[in-house]
């Protein structure tokens, strides 16, 4: 199997991983479990972190894809899938950034002595991480697209 094609499988199989530990989060925090909310999703971008060192050295190892040989559907599905990832990782960013605002809220430690979150710090988290969780979904959904084309011009399917 070609490395690249051996890459972007593995890499498929971590957007899996960090869209199930989202859903685990966003499940775990609807059940108010904010500790569990809070380890699945540093779980989920610590993967993203994870993926983007692994992505720099296979630049610097194997370098990019020759796009030239992809019709112009794939290249479109491409470049929507690069959009989701980055809204992906701007949500993340901003819903982790409001998070840490959070932490010594009752909302997030649970005891009533602690005072509560402010509305719009909590407001800004949950659209933020709402979003990066739709766009994390569609980003996978759109991998596994990409993945499939590079298969069949590969000649696997």
């Amino acid at each position: 199997m070609d490395p690249r094609l051996a890459y972007w499988s593995f890499a498929l199989v971590n957007m899996v991983c960090v869209v199930g530990f989202a859903a685990g989060g966003v499940r775990a925090v609807r059940r108010g479990e904010t500790p569990r909310h809070r380890r699945c999703m540093l779980t989920a971008a610590t993967l993203v972190v994870l993926f983007v060192v692994s992505y720099l050295v296979k630049l610097a190892t194997l370098g990019r894809e020759d796009l030239t040989t992809w019709g112009a559907l794939s290249v479109g599905v491409l470049r929507v899938h690069e959009l989701c990832v980055l809204t992906m990782v701007v949500g993340g960013v901003v819903a982790l950034s409001r998070a840490l605002r959070l932490r010594a809220s009752r909302n997030f430690t649970r005891r009533p002595e602690d005072p509560p979150a402010p509305a719009a710090s909590v407001r800004w988290h949950r659209g933020a991480g709402r979003t990066a969780v739709v766009a994390a979904a569609l980003g996978l959904l759109l991998a596994a697209c990409v993945l499939a084309g590079m298969y069949r011009r590969a000649g696997l399917l």
